[in-house]
């Protein structure tokens, strides 16, 4: 793994105790999760969410600044935030695979660099980006990165709206990624396939051995006799058990690696539970609810004050806060 955490701006100072807060900030909402250590492990110090105005962020672009300025100054007071890893959607990233060579971590970020305008619309200065050594057992024993890029432009952007509200970006870090830190455990020879549920838009992730290998995304709304429909309806099942039947056929064909498990994260994750462990698009994989708290809680000493429905609206967040 090339840095702990996607953008790692600066290390935090030895003197500082207290933990981050994760902070998302998508289409859909705010939301605010930060870890507190006690002698029997972290507790949930502080969480919150609110609603994003419609039309404020569409696609993780800010259509209206004024408004975001304003709903996140008012949460940043409220909650006390002052320094933050933060969320970006995976729209605002590219993901690319490259083989790569080099004796050192350096060798093969410079390596990547070179290759970054043969696979993404950016030239190298105008772009910043991470990367995963892919495990070999995915690649077929060859040297090969998962890089995600996003625009300098972009992550420019973030931080001078945080600064303007007074909170301080540690970090940021692309939303598949966060989720994957929060909800997998014994990654090792593993490759899994994360169902991500938002209000407007659903993702697909593939991550093999911990790293993060794909990503699309697929719109909720269809329609049922020309009227838009979003949710769990009969017919996005279907549309999305089509979406990750070919997902799975796509993996297949770049990968040895096949992927052994499904898991829902996101709202209503329990309702496309029941009903995508039926379709024969998943082949039979288990197909689980992600645990938002499992590499952070011992819940023999600690039990959550969010209830476990609504701990799924904190994933990315949760994720966010573990400051690996």
């Amino acid at each position: 793994m090339h840095q702990s955490l996607f953008f790692k701006l600066f290390p935090p100072p030895i003197f500082m105790a207290r933990r981050f807060a994760g902070l998302e900030i998508s289409d859909d909402a705010l939301r605010c999760l930060q870890y507190e250590s006690t002698i029997h492990g972290p507790i949930i110090r502080r969480y919150d969410e609110v609603d994003m105005p419609e039309d404020t962020i569409v696609g993780g672009d800010i259509k209206n600044e004024v408004v975001l300025l304003d709903l996140l100054a008012k949460f940043v007071a409220k909650n006390k935030l002052s320094h933050v890893n933060v969320s970006v959607p995976e729209e605002k990233a590219y993901l690319f695979q490259t083989d790569v060579t080099g004796k050192t971590m350096r060798d093969v970020a410079q390596n990547i660099e070179f290759k970054l305008e043969e696979n993404v619309p950016l030239a190298a200065r105008d772009a910043v980006f991470y990367f995963d050594i892919m495990p070999t057992e995915t690649t077929g024993g060859v040297l090969r990165a998962s890089v995600s890029v996003v625009p300098r432009t972009y992550i420019e952007m973030q931080i001078s709206i945080l600064q303007k509200v007074g909170v301080l970006p540690i970090a940021f870090e692309v939303v598949p990624k966060s989720i994957a830190r929060a909800a997998l455990q014994n990654t090792l020879g593993k490759t899994s396939m994360i169902i991500h549920i938002m209000k407007h838009k659903t993702g697909i992730y593939i991550v093999s051995n911990g790293v993060v290998c794909f990503t699309s995304t697929v719109a909720n709304k269809i329609s049922v006799m020309g009227q838009p429909v979003a949710g769990p309806t009969d017919s996005f099942i279907e549309l999305l058990s089509r979406e990750i039947s070919h997902t799975l056929t796509y993996w297949a064909t770049k990968s040895a690696a096949r992927v052994d498990e499904v898991i829902l994260a996101g709202i209503d994750a329990e309702q496309y539970r029941s009903k995508l462990a039926v379709k024969s698009s998943v082949g039979g994989r288990p197909v689980s609810i992600a645990d938002a708290w499992r590499n952070m809680i011992d819940i023999d000493h600690y039990i959550p004050t969010i209830p476990k429905s609504a701990s799924q609206n904190y994933i990315v967040a949760a994720g966010l806060a573990i400051d690996s």
